[in-house]
């Protein structure tokens, strides 16, 4: 079976970013607490966003794939949740040309996820 998450440092960060999001504990569109995902604002292909803990919605597994099938619906909610301001910000971010520091970043989502009692 794939990794989902990747290999290495960047697959750890990606695997502990996960983790924390979905600990918020249920849908933030239904409300469910059923097969809770991580649903990047914006795509997980972009380093400086892909871990980025405000990109990211906890989301169901329903929620989610109605939301990758419906963008511009997407694009609706993520406005309503995190304002235009910060969705722009995110955009602007996804830019960044800087080499990306996986073991930093794995590190940082690690020492959060201990003071969350998540590992």
């Amino acid at each position: 079976m794939a990794d989902i998450y990747g290999k290495g440092a960047k697959g750890r960060a990606t695997r502990l970013h996960a983790l924390i999001v979905r600990d918020f504990g249920k849908c933030m569109n239904c409300g469910t607490t059923n097969a809770l995902q991580c649903a990047h604002i914006i795509s997980r292909k972009y380093s400086h966003t892909r871990t980025d803990l405000d990109n990211a919605f906890c989301l169901c597994a329903s929620c989610h794939m109605t939301f990758t099938d419906n963008p511009v619906e997407f694009g609706k909610f993520t406005i309503e949740q995190i304002g235009e301001d910060n969705y722009y910000a995110l955009y602007r971010k996804r830019e960044c040309m800087d080499k990306m520091d996986w073991e930093e970043e794995a590190k940082r989502l690690r020492e959060i996820a201990k003071e969350m009692g998540l590992v």
